[in-house]
């Protein structure tokens, strides 16, 4: 009796391993078959539009950001007249204060 429940058993498990298996290989399938399908769409888009896709545009201003950030944080021992050529905000050597005043309550 127990030779024919662990056949039944392990007929069952291989069943299932392979019902699972391929749930997992078709919903793989799908979400590459969903990018392709974004990625057709995004693409014909920018041909038509003549603009570049939005991924582009985000990845490009991330990496002039980045870049520009580093530059900011590499480029502390250059002169100020050197960095006001770069577009750079320049820094005034004095320091004005304000002058304080008094603040009457109403």
């Amino acid at each position: 009796m127990s030779l024919i429940s662990d056949f039944i058993g392990r007929v069952v498990s291989l069943a299932l391993r392979l019902v699972f298996g391929l749930a997992a290989a078709v919903f793989a399938l799908s979400l590459l078959f969903a990018g392709l399908v974004a990625l057709a769409f995004m693409l014909l888009r920018a041909l038509l539009t003549g603009r570049k896709p939005a991924p582009v545009m985000v990845w490009q201003r991330y990496r002039e950001a980045s870049r520009a950030s580093s530059a900011r944080w590499t480029d502390r021992a250059t002169p100020s007249d050197t960095r006001a050529q770069k577009g750079a905000r320049v820094v005034p050597a004095d320091v004005v204060d304000v002058v304080p005043r008094d603040i009457t309550p109403r």
